[in-house]
This record gives C-alpha cells, structure tokens and sequence, in this order.
C-alpha cells in the first residue's frame, strides 16, 4: 500500500469522523457563533480526537502509519465495538443496543416519540407497518425487521 493509498484511506477516516460528529457538535464547532460550522472551525474542533486516534495507530512513534498499523487498528476497532456490545458484525448496530440507549421510559421497545428527530426514525406508514405486535411501541424484533427492510432497500438501490 503506498502513502497516497494509506493518506485517502485516512481523510476518508478523518472526513467521515466528522461528519458523524457534526450534528451531535455543532455548538461546540460553531466558535463565531453565526450558526454555520466552516471547514476551518470543523477543523479545529476536531483536530484533538484527530490527532489522538493517529498517535493510537502509529505504534512504533515514528509520524507514519505502516499497513501493518492500519490492519492492526482495525481490528482493534472491531474487537471494542464487539466486547461494549454495541454493535454486531460489520459494525452494524444492534436493535438491542439501539433500545438500551434510545428506551426513555425504560419499557423494552421504543415508541414514535423517543425515535422522533433520531437518523433511525421511520416515517408513520413505516413504523405503524414495522409494529408487527400492534401494541404501538417497536420491540427489538421490529426493529431488527425494520433495520433488514431498510438495508435490503438501500442495496436494491445501490444496484439500480
């Protein structure tokens, strides 16, 4: 693997950190406080957790990160999303952990309000149609439907 390959592999990683991050800090990035995040304050909001993620790659301390190291993060990666249990293979989220964090009301499933505004949030048909019990609520076997319903959708996509 040569450098640019293991650079665009890293700004992908940088890039999509951010992304993730944006919304949830958009606050906190908006240091000119005009309601917009420009790259420079998206930047330097991230830059830290940048910076930390990279000294945890580069093993060796010598400001390159070999494939060895790469391969290795990795599956250091894999191996803390399995042991938290937050997620399942692939890194695709686990309905059990999406109700452990979402659940507001503690009862095991998950109503229209407390996924309202969230990324996963199913429109009225979608969820009133996911709500296989009728009972109002999505338990984790809806929502596990539910999330292989979207991904075969979005793959059906992909190959159109």
């Amino acid at each position: 693997m040569n450098s640019k390959t293991i650079f665009a592999v890293l700004a992908l990683g940088v890039l999509g950190t951010s992304f993730a991050y944006a919304d949830k800090g958009i606050k906190n990035a908006d240091t000119s406080g005009d309601g917009f995040v420009s790259l420079g304050e998206l930047k330097a909001a991230h830059s830290a957790r940048i910076e930390k993620r990279f000294n945890r790659m580069d093993t060796n301390a010598d400001g390159l990160i070999s494939e060895n190291e790469m391969e290795a993060a990795k599956r250091d990666r894999r191996g803390s999303h399995h042991k938290h249990g937050s997620k399942k293979h692939h890194g695709k989220k686990s309905p059990e952990a999406m109700l452990k964090r979402l659940d507001a009301d503690g009862n095991g499933s998950l109503s229209a309000a407390e996924l309202d505004g969230r990324r996963f949030s199913p429109d009225a048909a979608a969820f009133q149609s996911a709500d296989a019990d009728g009972s109002g609520e999505l338990n984790a076997d809806e929502i596990r439907t539910l999330m292989q319903e979207r991904r075969a959708k979005r793959q059906e996509a992909g190959r159109s």
